[in-house]
């Protein structure tokens, strides 16, 4: 399976069984016997000739086919850092307000009867002030005993120095696109209202998708030939991610050991891929909207929308 993966030949493969096997359909070429041309034979000759080294995983090929994999992971954790980071955030945001306002009608609000500050002359109002403010404390202390600031804030802030130390053996590391301030402030909100309605932000959305007849053919055709070459005419679904790709980072490969027209051709194959595989699933999308449109107006009546 790692050598599928990767691209690597068998082990017992030699390089002319590899060249033969990886180049392109053979053609009918005519060559005469004799310099008389009297009798002519033909043999198949391969029409082009690839290089064998392709298929290997030092190939460029391959080395960015790694690098997209590579990326998106790193994209993946960072996305699920970053919303843990904003729900922890609006959390905070919370119980620091909860302290402030009930430290505030504690220790400087004025009282009612104009004797000083801090308190109430109601016994009861006076009662609940205090136990708030001591349960804002105790939450504020747990939130800082049971790991919730180092795993929720600390560590998602921290995740790009530490994972861009750990990439630098590789010569390579991740950036961040530029994100509006204003989508920043607005960020600890999305744990309570749903802003990606309105303002839309990278996230993953996996769906079951149902392949059309032609996927179908072209998924069997790039798997191992089986006993029977038909196509099955039942479903088949596959649970893929339709959210658009390719943004919130980038993976940038340093000069040290990369020659400029590698790194420019990394540069062109990710905008290519990413051109390429946003489209479609900018179709799948589509095709899932319809796809739930259709099955809402079936189910729901005259109110279906």
């Amino acid at each position: 399976l790692d050598q599928i993966v990767k691209g690597a030949p068998p082990p017992d493969a030699t390089l002319p069984h590899i060249a033969i096997t990886s180049s392109a359909p053979l053609a009918t070429i005519e060559r005469p016997t004799s310099s008389h041309g009297s009798t002519a034979s033909t043999r198949n000759l391969p029409a082009q000739t690839s290089d064998p080294t392709a298929l290997l995983p030092s190939a460029p090929p391959q080395i960015y086919l790694n690098l997209l994999i590579l990326e998106a992971s790193l994209r993946q954790q960072y996305l699920i850092l970053r919303a843990r980071r904003r729900q922890h955030t609006f959390v905070l945001i919370l119980l620091l307000m909860w302290i402030a306002y009930f430290t505030y009608g504690q220790f400087l609000r004025p009282r009612e009867d104009g004797t000083g500050v801090g308190g109430s002359v109601y016994w009861l109002v006076d009662t609940g002030e205090k136990v708030a403010l001591i349960s804002g404390y105790v939450m504020a202390a747990l939130f800082w005993v049971t790991g919730q600031w180092e795993r929720g804030l600390r560590w998602p802030r921290r995740w790009l120095g530490i994972t861009n130390r750990g990439l630098r053996s590789m010569n390579v590391k991740i950036v961040l696109t530029g994100t509006p301030l204003w989508k920043e402030l607005l960020s600890p909100l999305s744990a309570l209202f749903p802003l990606s309605t309105i303002f839309p932000a990278p996230t993953s959305s996996y769906h079951f998708i149902d392949y059309t007849t032609a996927e179908r053919r072209a998924l069997a055709a790039q798997s191992r030939p089986r006993a029977s070459s038909s196509v099955s005419s039942s479903p088949v679904f596959a649970e893929e991610d339709i959210a658009p790709g390719g943004d919130t980072l980038r993976l940038i490969l340093l000069p040290k050991h990369f020659t400029p027209d590698f790194r420019e051709d990394w540069d062109s194959y990710r905008a290519a891929y990413w051109d390429a595989e946003n489209a479609r699933r900018s179709e799948l999308r589509s095709r899932i909207r319809a796809s739930q449109r259709a099955l809402a107006r079936h189910e729901g009546g005259w109110a279906w929308w």
